[in-house]
């Protein structure tokens, strides 16, 4: 008997010393109220939370290796328990998991690059990663919070108040926390019950000091913005880097949003000037309200600097107090249409090459026509081509040159989406698609009358559609994008009734089979009763139907292709040299070799067939909200 416990004794000593400290970390996402625990060997262990909504906890391992989460009360007693069954491995104590939220790897991958970047980026200004879903968790002044979820609009001007705040970022692999100020962004999105909002740093998260999420709240596939984004990055266009983020503040849940950059003197010193010390020159943001104005239509108003801060289009977004010519905060954006305005007099009769060589010397025109292509191809009908709007207009010191930066790509991949400002055949009018949309076509109608402009528009149009604007080549970015945010998007969708109800705002009832269907080839019909938004189209099926008749537009156009070579900095004798590009699309491989030592482009002619077909449009009761801007007021257009 005595051996016997003997054996049992050191049987127990040995099972000690081959246990091991399991470390579990995991992200609370269904709020403050409740803590968290961890389920193991049928004991539950209550877990510490030092950066909410991340706790922690260690154990000592047993004879299995299955576990899962639980939500408790304040109390400790167990509300809920998550569905997933979970096995410990050594990779789990270096990540933060997420409540019911199964823990995998997504490698998302980037879309082909068909050209190279017009921009260099800094080493310290990173992309966020693609692969990754945040969480951020804010604690803000109540009164000053509520303020600003309950009263976005006053009257029709926005609010502009702020709430102080503790920010905590849980990403996959870290924790931390900043002091930040919250406010609103945005103008249209503020008629929505889940808002958008924007933290500004005390410091440096990731390179950035602010930080932007959109709440894509009129998006079944929560992945327009993204996936545009993408392609002007593809094609060599400055675009924001962006990935997805769960949000919480105080006491509400808002969701799943997209976490992008704004379009601010960091990111322009970093992304456009590649050194985030760089100067940053005046930078101005483009408003319009579509049918009846106002319209940015960059026309010259004169030199005083009134006559563009009361036109209600233009707002100066970044000044560059080391400007020393610049007599006032408007005086580059005056000086650009005044030179604008004489280069289209100048040029009016003249279709020769020197016409295209004036504009070039205080604009770059070919960022402006591949970003004309991808808006082009995804229908943006909120932005600089249909709606002259959401663009900034940026004079960069360094070159002496005026350039074109878009941004928020909700509006895209809907096809027309019922409205009447387009033409019947607008869907296979590749270049024609937006001449209804808004009547001051001011700035794009005099860059399409020289055949240089339209001939270079073409060959890029071929080349995008032949190597990125085409399913193959974009159905795996998107396809992986649904695989890591699936999850959130049915728990975001569920959330928007749990919201609280004094928030006020449309609202959509999306659904999970929605979602799946709308990012590959199937519509959402419009149901007022559960949604203010529809979509006319889904993701893959617009690429198929769009990029069709595009490259039937542009076939064979980029044959021998010349790529214009960029404005060097001032001060500067290298000049940026065309690239060679290679590119797959299914078994083909593309390759333009990189051209000798040149500053021209050939001018061509190229005629293409031209298919015309009538989609069905239906007209919804929807109710469309157009920005008028008088000064700094903003008015609701019905």
């Amino acid at each position: 008997m005595k051996l016997r416990n003997f054996s049992v004794v050191l049987s127990t000593l040995a099972t000690i010393a081959n246990a091991a400290t399991w470390t579990f970390n995991v992200v609370n996402i269904a709020g403050p109220e409740y803590d968290m625990g961890v389920k193991y060997n049928n004991k539950i262990i209550k877990m510490k939370s030092d950066i909410f909504p991340l706790y922690t906890t260690t154990v000592q391992s047993g004879s299995g290796n299955k576990y899962n989460y639980v939500l408790l009360d304040k109390s400790g007693n167990v509300a809920e328990e998550e569905t997933i069954s979970r096995e410990y491995n050594d990779y789990i104590g270096s990540i933060n998991e997420v409540y019911n939220r199964v823990t995998k790897t997504v490698n998302v991958p980037s879309l082909p690059q068909i050209y190279e970047p017009l921009y260099t980026e800094s080493d310290t200004y990173k992309d966020y990663p693609k692969n990754e879903i945040f969480t951020l968790y804010a604690k803000c002044e109540e009164n000053n919070y509520k303020n600003l979820k309950y009263v976005p609009l006053n009257g029709y001007d926005k609010n502009l108040g702020t709430a102080n705040c503790t920010l905590n970022i849980i990403t996959p692999t870290m924790a931390e926390t900043r002091a930040a100020t919250l406010q609103l962004v945005g103008f249209n999105s503020r008629y929505f019950k889940k808002l958008s909002w924007k933290f500004k740093l005390d410091k440096k998260f990731l390179g950035r000091k602010t930080i932007k999420v959109r709440a894509l709240a009129s998006d079944p596939t929560m992945m327009r913005d993204k996936l545009s984004s993408e392609l002007y990055r593809a094609i060599g266009v400055p675009s924001y880097s962006g990935t997805y983020t769960r949000l919480m503040i105080n006491n509400d849940i808002w969701g799943l949003y997209s976490l992008v950059d704004t379009i601010g003197g960091k990111w322009i010193a970093s992304t456009v000037h590649g050194d985030e010390e760089a100067r940053v020159g005046f930078s101005y943001k483009m408003y319009s309200s579509v049918p009846n104005g106002p319209f940015a239509s960059l026309r010259y108003l004169g030199d005083d600097p009134d006559k563009y801060l009361y036109s209600g289009s233009y707002e100066v977004d970044e000044v560059d107090k080391d400007d020393t010519q610049a007599t006032n905060d408007f005086y580059r954006l005056s000086q650009f249409t005044k030179m604008y305005e004489n280069w289209t007099k100048t040029y009016a009769n003249d279709q020769s090459d020197a016409a295209i060589t004036a504009l070039e010397q205080f604009f770059n025109l070919e960022s402006l026509l591949r970003q004309m292509v991808i808006e082009a191809l995804t229908l943006a009908y909120d932005n600089f081509w249909a709606q002259t709007g959401n663009f900034a207009l940026y004079y960069n010191p360094d070159k002496d040159q005026y350039q074109i930066i878009p941004y928020d790509f909700d509006g895209t991949f809907y096809g027309s989406n019922g409205s009447p400002y387009y033409a019947s055949n607008y869907i296979s009018d590749c270049i024609g698609w937006a001449d209804n949309t808004a009547p001051d076509k001011y700035f794009v109608s005099n860059l399409l009358k020289h055949p240089q402009v339209k001939d270079r528009y073409k060959q890029i149009m071929d080349r995008t559609v032949k190597n990125l604007f085409n399913v193959d080549s974009v159905s795996p970015f998107i396809d992986a994008v649904s695989s890591l945010i699936r999850e959130d998007v049915d728990w975001n969708f569920k959330l928007i009734d749990k919201l609280d109800n004094n928030i006020q705002g449309f609202t959509n009832h999306f659904t999970i089979s929605e979602f799946d269907g709308n990012t590959n080839y199937k519509m959402v019909d419009y149901n007022p009763t559960v949604n203010y938004n529809d979509a006319h189209y889904g993701i893959k099926q617009w690429i198929k139907t769009r990029g069709d008749y595009c490259a039937t537009y542009s076939a064979g156009a980029s044959v021998g292709e010349v790529v214009p070579s960029q404005k060097p900095s001032k001060g500067s004798s290298t000049v940026v040299k065309p690239v060679k590009v290679n590119a797959t699309v299914s078994s083909t491989t593309t390759t333009t070799q990189r051209p000798k030592t040149t500053t021209t482009t050939r001018r061509r002619r190229y005629s293409a067939k031209t298919t015309t077909t009538t989609t069905r449009v239906r007209i919804t009761k929807k109710v469309t909200v157009k920005k008028v801007v008088t000064v700094t007021k903003y008015n609701v257009k019905e």
